[in-house]
């Protein structure tokens, strides 16, 4: 291939990368982090600390490098959802470039489009990079990692300290799930780089060091900042660390109870992501996102592995990197116990990609060779063909037509390579392993998605009942249609809402109107208004953001007069939907403390369509 041919075929992988990703650009985000990108637009505190609302009551339940980035869109191109869309579209093709010129160094430039092509088309790297989730920066920060150990193995081991730079930007993004490919860095630059082994094992060292500094610099500062803050969301105590390595950590890998969420974590992942278990990427709920060439990438990694004797070092370190990357994070993601969704597995694909392509394109040469192996080639693309059948087969209303056309494929694939015919083999054993995910991706692109669903991201045909099942396990199944609304209604401000808002402000100026409920009672106000809203209980209105304890002080502090308990909530408070989640008591006690000491303002009062919006409660007159 000559460099002009590279130079087209990668411009042209990018502009589909763009097309695909940027599709209908102004479309619903997760409301929950879109409002908190409106809050850190419009004041510098929630901009540090990545709050979720301008009065500075909490933070978003993630550190904030991600949501810097979409502020800086924003910044340029004012609130807009495009604008933060624009943002995830431009890091998302950063990332397939990055991945080019990571696998080119090892393996070549036909590996390296390969491995390109085929990680744009894995159908939750598209999910992800049309939502606002923190995955895709975080993706593109690990490969900028990969891309700077290679260049430690063949230039000058200082590259190494860049890539725990990256690292470390990676845990200000996403925490934890940033360290999963430590190994894999580290062990292809042990295995690979020139020096003594004292050496690798010294830089190594040197690049930990970095990782753990830049990592936990925001967390430091966050805990020693000497004066007011909000408080750190999805957590029992206000602490960055039990967000970290509680809620963010060990919550996330073994279920429990440190943290807000740990009481129902282990029921929340079975519901989004399947049963922990050696097969979890393979089912329903994740199979379809990322699982389409998991296996062609194990046994690529397998093979390779056999036949390591002799290798070149620069190849090794390839294998062993990705290798190391797939491993821990198949292992991970496998066997989390807590909160899991399928999303998370967006991680793992850059890895998969590379070791798929890298096993295709060694197969497709051993095409010429005589003896069996020219067989392999054939019979991986039969056993790929055969899994996307059965992916494809979960949804069999949808294109009902694809999957006997991929079995087709793979028929054709086996047909001409018996002839002895490699160019008609590539194209044919290709079409047949990308057309699948590459039919979920394009869907993707084009179908129109409801606010509901960006909660729980993924990509081909929708399915929102898990993400209901987790809405029931949250409030209960009588007011699980309530909070289906008012997720949906996420981006629209009802007249009723407007009314409330309205009165609050011209009653008291001084104060916020407070909103119960978190994310689902506050996001209307948050995302269609620069009022001082103040969302209580975080995320979904579990976190002692206040405590019912710390409602009279606001209220005697002058910061609190009125709340607004949308009527999903005032439900819950009355009994009507009892909770099923302990943690959701510090948002009963809340909700009991204000229907007993604040007097509920008759809709008349304030104005056409209030009722609609709940029941406004004054806290400055006692009932």
């Amino acid at each position: 291939m000559t460099a002009k041919a590279e130079r087209i075929a990668v411009g042209t992988m990018l502009v589909v990368a763009v097309a695909l990703w940027g599709w209908a650009l102004n479309r619903p985000l997760q409301p929950y982090y879109a409002a908190a990108v409106h809050s850190m637009s419009h004041d510098v505190a929630a901009f540090f600390f990545a709050g979720f609302d301008p009065a500075g009551v909490v933070t978003v339940d993630k550190p904030p490098l991600a949501f810097w980035t979409q502020t800086l869109g924003v910044a340029v191109f004012g609130f807009h959802t495009w604008a933060i869309a624009l943002v995830q579209v431009v890091e998302g093709v950063a990332a397939v470039f990055v991945l080019h010129l990571v696998v080119r160094r090892w393996a070549g430039p036909r590996t390296a489009l390969l491995a390109s092509a085929l990680f744009a088309l894995t159908p939750i790297t598209a999910a992800i990079n049309r939502d606002n989730l923190p995955d895709t920066l975080l993706v593109l920060l690990l490969l900028l990692a990969a891309y700077c150990v290679t260049r430690a193995i063949e230039d000058d081991a200082r590259w190494l300290v860049w890539a725990g730079v990256f690292v470390g930007l990676g845990f200000l993004t996403k925490m934890l799930a940033a360290w999963i490919v430590l190994p894999g860095l580290a062990m292809a630059y042990f295995v690979a780089a020139p020096g003594s082994r004292g050496r690798r094992l010294a830089w190594i060292g040197v690049a930990g060091g970095v990782t753990l500094v830049v990592s936990l610099a925001w967390p430091v500062v966050v805990t020693l900042w000497p004066g007011a803050k909000p408080f750190v969301g999805s957590t029992t105590d206000g602490s960055v660390w039990q967000l970290a390595f509680g809620y963010n950590g060990v919550t996330r890998l073994v279920g429990g109870s440190t943290g807000i969420g740990g009481g129902y974590g282990a029921t929340v992942g079975a519901a989004l992501g399947g049963g922990a278990g050696p097969l979890r990427l393979f089912d329903a709920e994740v199979g379809g996102q990322i699982a389409w060439l998991l296996p062609l990438a194990l046994v690529s990694l397998v093979v390779a592995a056999c036949r390591a004797r002799g290798a070149a070092p620069g190849t090794k370190a390839g294998w062993v990197l990705w290798g190391g990357w797939l491993v821990a994070g198949a292992a991970v993601f496998s066997f989390t116990g807590g909160i899991f969704h399928a999303y998370y597995t967006a991680e793992l694909a850059p890895a998969i990609a590379s070791l798929a392509a890298a096993g295709l394109v060694t197969a497709w040469r051993w095409q010429r060779s005589p003896g069996p192996v020219r067989f392999v080639l054939p019979a991986a693309v039969a056993g790929t063909a055969l899994l996307a059948f059965l992916l494809l087969g979960r949804t069999p209303d949808w294109l009902p037509w694809l999957r006997y056309t991929v079995l087709a494929l793979a028929v054709l694939t086996v047909v001409v390579a018996l002839l002895r015919a490699p160019r008609v083999v590539a194209a044919t054993g290709l079409a047949a392993v990308v057309a699948g995910p590459a039919a979920f991706v394009v869907d993707t692109a084009v179908r129109p998605v409801s606010v509901l669903e960006t909660a729980d991201p993924g990509a081909g045909p929708p399915s929102t009942d898990a993400v209901r099942t987790v809405v029931g396990i949250n409030t209960g199944a009588g007011a699980e249609a309530g909070y289906v609304r008012f997720i949906n209604d996420a981006y629209r401000l009802s007249p009723g809402q407007r009314a409330v808002l309205a009165y609050a402000e011209a009653q008291a100026p001084g104060s916020v109107l407070a909103v119960e409920g978190g994310t689902y009672g506050a996001d209307p106000f948050l995302l269609n208004t620069d009022a001082r809203v103040a969302p209580l209980g975080g995320y979904i209105g579990f976190d002692p953001a206040p405590s019912a304890a710390d409602l009279p002080r606001w209220v005697s502090a002058g910061k609190l007069r009125f709340v607004l308990l949308p009527h999903v909530f005032l439900e819950i408070g009355r009994g009507a939907a009892k909770p099923v989640v302990a943690d959701a008591d510090e948002l009963t006690r809340r909700i009991g403390w204000e229907a007993t000491h604040c007097r509920p303002v008759p809709p008349a009062r304030i104005g056409p369509d209030a009722a609609s919006a709940g029941v406004l409660f004054d806290c400055g007159v006692r009932p």
